[in-house]
């Protein structure tokens, strides 16, 4: 278990590294995300494939890695922010000033990327 850990640990440092720098077209994809633990599921309107580290969930707030239908594109970050710590803070997506209230139950999400 706690090499699951530190794996998981050691591809959301990567996943955050790939996205500080713009460069995610370097391989980052939903399968890769899978395989070192990653819990990824097609979800939305759109069932774009969102991968979590679903230990998280429950946690005052979670990222979400966002890619296409077939999971080789990434799209961006989702975060979710449970709704007992949402205080209407401003989440600039699709021209909404408010976060999306009905993509998680329990929780308040801010699309980081064009939806």
């Amino acid at each position: 278990m706690k090499i699951r850990s530190v794996t998981m640990t050691m591809v959301s440092l990567v996943a955050i590294g790939l996205l500080a720098s713009g460069n995610a077209a370097a391989g980052l994809t939903a399968d890769k995300l899978s395989r070192a633990g990653f819990d990824c599921f097609p979800a939305g309107p759109n069932l774009w494939t969102h991968c979590l580290n679903l230990q998280k969930f429950g946690k005052p707030a979670v990222r979400v890695l966002v890619f296409s239908t077939d999971g080789d594109v990434f799209l961006g970050t989702e975060q979710l922010l449970r709704e007992d710590r949402y205080r209407e803070q401003p989440c600039p997506q699709d021209g909404l000033d408010m976060w999306d209230s009905e993509a998680v139950p329990g929780y308040f999400a801010c699309h980081h990327f064009e939806t």
